[in-house]
């Protein structure tokens, strides 16, 4: 698999999930993971309500550490998180 393309089809493609003003649950955290099974790279899109008591750096490293992935990039409120650790 080029993780490249995966890369770059992410980027360009609509987000995978959405966290919302619920914060990081263990619904969204199960639910991340299984996206990460399917997709390999995701997309997610982090909405105002849910950065209003924390950084955006911070929600997205919480998320890869409680899903075992990696966090490639942080791109205003996108974050794309890959099950492999991968240098794009």
């Amino acid at each position: 698999m080029d993780y490249q393309n995966e890369y770059k089809r992410a980027l360009i493609s609509q987000p995978h999930c959405i966290l919302g003003k619920k914060g990081i649950s263990e619904e969204f955290i199960t639910h991340v993971s299984k996206l990460l099974k399917k997709y390999k790279i995701i997309k997610i899109k982090v909405l105002k309500s849910a950065i209003s008591q924390s950084n955006i750096k911070n929600l997205a490293k919480q998320i890869s550490n409680e899903t075992n992935s990696h966090l490639i990039d942080v791109r205003g409120r996108m974050v794309i998180l890959s099950k492999l650790k991968t240098k794009i």
